[in-house]
């Protein structure tokens, strides 16, 4: 019991010290995005304050595992590099009897972590939407930034290609606006001034030198092409005011997993009813001629078939590939319905299997860090970095490749989220139970590795000779 606490208490600092580096690392790329845009509004210092808090439940979820493979590296490399795990088998105690308190701890931060990113880290995400929507509301201006596209103005999807910083008149501006009533319209204009109007509530647009395109809505063949020198386009319901306004919908990342499951039951009993439909609907056609061609002809060679009006076939034959052609663009839709209800599923199960995983990687990475920490015998916060910024970056680009892999349905969600735990758990149980069968010795073992990559690459080789 003695041991054990002494295990976890020379966890206990490196884990609190990574968790505040590699969280202050997220906070310094985070605040270089975004406080910039915040801090242009205006805005109280208690609504800044909040933007980061809310943040802070994303960077905790990822800063937690990777902390427990620092400190776990640090930790036993400490122990190794002053001899204690020498003392320690000396005594006749197994190297895993020191492990295993590690483990049983790292359990348990799995289990809350599992928590967090089921209840806590959801409602951050979607109260930090709301709150992000309600300072773009504000002042919308700010967050208009040159080759990108900005979505936040309602039924608008706007373009910049230059933003004058002095004057802040925009420069190849292009509007795609969707209308209640009637097509959507295309708008471009050379350049444009912004300001507001009604008290703020109202934001127009003065374009100038460009172009008006839209479809007739009453005669969709007719294309309407309208120049102009001067045009204003207003935004309604802007507000300069801040307005935090309730928001119904939520995104995968914003909902536990109850409500994953439900998205989920709700795709899979579309896709049987959207199934069943067809079978019996949208293939009848095809059933019937597929039924009246099958097998053999059952006339006779030497029987003749009598001549037919050849305008007639013809025009038979075009009704026939009209038909055909009407029924593959009908089957494509509903092979596009189909394929939307599985990815919507997959989406979600990704979504499901990660929050799982991800915790779950807490323990998996005490069976990497633990018996590097005793290889490297070096308990320095470099070499701890060092090892989990390699093995985070491995887990980290193969949980990001399985998850676009799964929403492209090219390999099933639970394999894709849980690929790189199982990479990793076997790869760390082969190092531990070499630890406990003493087959490498330390410092010794990584020079050799090292020897035989210089001897394996001719670069390396050449140098190491010089």
């Amino acid at each position: 019991m003695i041991l054990a606490r002494y295990i976890l208490k020379e966890h206990i600092g490196p884990f609190i010290s990574a968790i505040c580096v590699i969280t202050f690392l997220f906070v310094v790329d985070f605040l270089v995005k975004i406080l910039d845009n915040v801090l242009s509004k205006g805005i109280p210092i208690e609504t800044v304050i909040e933007v980061f808090v809310l943040n802070l439940a994303w960077m905790l979820s990822l800063s937690i595992p990777m902390a427990v493979l620092v400190s776990s590296l640090m930790a036993f490399g400490r122990l190794s590099g002053d001899q204690e795990i020498t003392a320690i088998k000396a005594a006749g105690i197994s190297p895993f009897t020191l492990m295993r308190p590690v483990l049983l701890v790292s359990l348990l931060i799995s289990e809350l972590l599992v928590l967090f990113n089921n209840w806590v880290l959801p409602e951050a995400n979607h109260r930090s939407v709301e709150l992000m929507a309600a300072i773009s509301r504000k002042q919308p201006t700010a967050f208009i930034d040159a080759g990108r596209l900005i979505t936040q103005f309602p039924g608008v999807q706007l373009w910049v290609n230059r933003i004058d910083p002095s004057t802040g008149r925009l420069y190849g501006v292009q509007f795609f606006e969707i209308q209640k009533k009637g097509p959507p319209r295309f708008v471009y204009a050379d350049s444009a001034e912004m300001h507001y109007a009604d008290g703020g509530a109202t934001l127009l647009f003065t374009l100038l030198s460009g172009e008006n395109h839209a479809v007739d809505a009453d005669s969709p063949a007719n294309y309407f092409r309208i120049r102009f020198s001067s045009q204003e386009l207003s935004m309604a319901n802007v507000d300069d005011r801040m307005e935090r306004k309730s928001r119904s919908y939520r995104s995968d990342r914003e909902m536990p997993v109850d409500m994953m499951l439900d998205v989920v039951n709700s795709a899979d009993s579309a896709y049987k009813a959207l199934s069943a439909t067809y079978d019996t609907t949208l293939f009848a056609s095809l059933l019937k001629l597929q039924a009246a061609i099958r097998g053999d002809s059952i006339v006779p060679d030497s029987v003749k078939a009598p001549e037919q009006d050849s305008a007639k076939a013809f025009k038979a034959l075009q009704r026939v590939r009209i038909t055909e052609r009407n029924d593959e663009r009908t089957i494509k839709n509903a092979n596009a319905r189909l394929d939307g209800e599985v990815k919507r599923k997959a989406q979600y199960l990704v979504e499901i299997h990660k929050k799982f995983s991800t915790s779950f990687a807490c323990f998996i990475f005490i069976l990497i860090g633990a018996p590097l920490g005793i290889m490297a015998r070096k308990g320095g916060i470099g070499t701890g970095i060092i090892y989990s910024i390699a093995f985070f970056v491995i887990y980290w680009v193969s949980l990001i490749g399985g998850e676009n892999l799964a929403d492209r349905l090219v390999v099933p969600p639970e394999a894709a989220m849980w690929f790189s735990n199982v990479v990793i758990g076997i790869f760390g149980l082969f190092i531990t139970w070499k630890m406990l069968r003493d087959r490498y010795s330390g410092d010794s073992k990584i020079k050799n590795l090292i020897r035989k990559i210089r001897e394996k690459i001719p670069f390396l080789k050449k140098k190491a000779k010089a």
